[in-house]
């Protein structure tokens, strides 16, 4: 059994679920994991995927449930914001998230921009 925490990365998009070549996010997600990660994380769960409400579901809960889930799921998504864009809001509600810890967040944001409380 390992003793490396797992996280799953998912591409949603259009463009790359066509053509994986094209996609640039798992090789640098995987190297700030690498490098950033004190050797605490692998990264061996990946998957690209359209920007389809069922498809981010299913990929998010596929990874999330069931005996080999990923510690941390990591939604990563083309270019940018467009109007068919749904990563978001699917990522943040039912099914998806069982329970918001708008807490949780919190404290995330205040670690990541420095602030002492």
């Amino acid at each position: 059994m390992s003793t490396k925490l797992r996280a799953a990365i998912i591409v949603v998009s259009d463009t790359a679920s066509k053509d994986a070549l094209t996609d640039k996010c798992i090789p640098a997600l995987r190297e700030v994991f690498q490098q950033d990660g004190g050797d605490r994380w692998e990264t061996a769960q990946t998957k690209i995927i359209a920007d389809d409400v069922s498809a981010i579901q299913n990929a998010i809960t596929g990874f999330t449930d069931g005996a080999d889930s990923a510690n941390l799921v990591v939604t990563s998504g083309g270019t940018g914001f467009a109007q068919k864009d749904v990563t978001p809001e699917v990522s943040s509600r039912r099914p998806v998230i069982m329970q918001l810890h708008s807490h949780l967040l919190h404290c995330i944001y205040t670690y990541l921009l420095g602030v002492d409380m």
